[in-house]
Formats: structure tokens, C-alpha cells, sequence
């Protein structure tokens, strides 16, 4: 694992170089928030232009494999491109955050910890649960519905239930989200 944060250092150093605002998401903020579990990755949402980009992708050197060309179709398209250390085979994906109110309000919301010695931008355990449904509403796999239970598992009553209820209406995921509150918050009237 300290080849993996090794990796997440350098790539947020660089982020940070560059002046590009992002936040973890994925596997990594759904064990800080809920069960710690193994990773060989990281995700990050990223909010800046294609030439700042462009300008961290080469920042990275030898040693990280990132096309230039995915990064600008990436920015273009409001997907992802990934950069791989040659070295690990460790991937980090940056996703360019989507131009949609909920991706807006997420970004906006996000919240700085401690992690790694450092202070990190990440997304909140709400909109963690929030990503990890509409990922297992796409099939992605049933480890992004676990991971949300595991948060709002964790989190319990520190959570924004009302938040949650909104957005999962909004996002489409309103019945994940019922069966999670019926795991962990059970006999709660969904606003």
C-alpha cells in the first residue's frame, strides 16, 4: 500500500502544482468514510480547463503513463482519462467533473481530511453513497452498492438523510437508496 500512496502523493502534488481543484472519490473516500478495504487505484474528480490539464499531464514525466490525446477527448466530453505508474501498474482515473447539478453541488460540498500527513479535498460521505448507487444503477458491480452501505453504515445519523433523499430522486437511485435506509435505517419514512 506505500507504493500506492507514493503514487497518490506524487499525482496530488502535482495536481496541486498545476492549480487544478479536485476531490477523491471512489474506493479510496469510501474507506475513509465507511470500511477501510484494499485498492489498486485511485479517483478523482477534477474541475479545470484542457490546457491545465494537458500542462499536469506532462508534468508527470517518465515513469506515468498518460496520453495527452484522452486527456483533451476527456475535457471535450466530460469523461475520464487515466494516468498508470509504469512502475506499479497503479492507475489513478480523473474524471472531469460533469456539467450537471448534482456533479456541481457534489463538487462544491467537498470537504477537506486528513489523510496521507495532508490536508485532501474529498467528497462527502453523502454524495460518496450517492455515486456508489448511480455507478451500481450503470452494472458496474455490486462492490459500489456494498461500499455505499459501508458508509452510510459508519456514518449512521451524521448523515444528511434529507440531502441523500433528494438526490437519489434526481439521480434516478431512490430505490438503492430505500434499501440501504432499510439496512441501516430501518421503520424511516423517505422524505
Amino acid at each position: 500500500m506505500s507504493e500506492l500512496s507514493g503514487f497518490m502523493e506524487r499525482l496530488l502534488e502535482k495536481l496541486s502544482k498545476a492549480g487544478v481543484p479536485f476531490m477523491l472519490v471512489g474506493s479510496v473516500a469510501a474507506s475513509y468514510h465507511g470500511h477501510p478495504r484494499s485498492t489498486f487505484g485511485v479517483d478523482l474528480v477534477v474541475d479545470a480547463d484542457e490546457e491545465t490539464l494537458c500542462r499536469f499531464a506532462r508534468s508527470l514525466g517518465e515513469g506515468c503513463y498518460v496520453s495527452e490525446e484522452s486527456v483533451r477527448q476527456a475535457v471535450r466530453s466530460r469523461t475520464a482519462f487515466n494516468v498508470i505508474d509504469e512502475a506499479t501498474g497503479y492507475k489513478a482515473d480523473f474524471i472531469v467533473r460533469k456539467d450537471r447539478s448534482f456533479s456541481r453541488m457534489e463538487f462544491s460540498r467537498r470537504m477537506t481530511v486528513g489523510m496521507m500527513n495532508k490536508a485532501l479535498e474529498m467528497a462527502t460521505p453523502e454524495d460518496v453513497i450517492l455515486s456508489k448507487l448511480e455507478w451500481s444503477r450503470l452494472g458496474s458491480s455490486e462492490r459500489q452498492w456494498a461500499d455505499a452501505l459501508q458508509v452510510a453504515k459508519t456514518q449512521g445519523k451524521r448523515l444528511d438523510l434529507a440531502y441523500i433523499d433528494k438526490w437519489s430522486v434526481e439521480l434516478g437511485v431512490a430505490d438503492l437508496w430505500k434499501r440501504i435506509c432499510e439496512a441501516v435505517f430501518p421503520g424511516r419514512e423517505q422524505k
